[in-house]
């Protein structure tokens, strides 16, 4: 297990994925979660809400884990590009019907990404923090 004040640097895991070195289970546990998000928000009635728990746990646990800061940036923006395609009328509800499945999919297989302790990139995502 990865101590505290250690960062764990990326390695090569399966096939073209780059993969974290060690990972605590919360962490690991915390971000399938932050990746399930919209599923989770559907069943419990809570979706406008749980980007409260991604920015807390990100917030968190960002210093202590490289791994958590990449990833909780890269769903920091997808949750960014989400709200600019709602907010733009017209090109941006029309783009939505594209990117809203695109986004399901991939939250799924970002969430088995992160169970194995390997980076995931969203993709039709715009890169506001880098």
């Amino acid at each position: 297990m990865q101590s505290e004040g250690r960062p764990s640097h990326p390695t090569s895991g399966r096939p073209g994925r780059l993969q974290a070195a060690e990972e605590s289970e919360t962490n690991r546990l915390g971000l399938v979660a932050c990746h399930l998000w919209p599923f989770i928000g559907l069943v419990t009635g809570t979706l406008p809400l749980l980007w409260i728990g991604i920015v807390v746990f990100w917030s968190l646990r960002k210093e202590r884990s490289p791994f958590v800061d990449d990833q909780g940036r890269e769903l920091m923006n997808v949750l960014l590009t989400l709200l600019l395609l709602v907010v733009i009328p017209i090109i941006g509800w029309a783009g939505l019907i594209v990117w809203v499945p695109v986004f399901l999919v991939n939250s799924i297989r970002g969430a088995i990404a992160a169970g194995h302790n390997e980076y995931f990139r969203y993709p039709l995502v715009i890169r506001f923090i880098t």
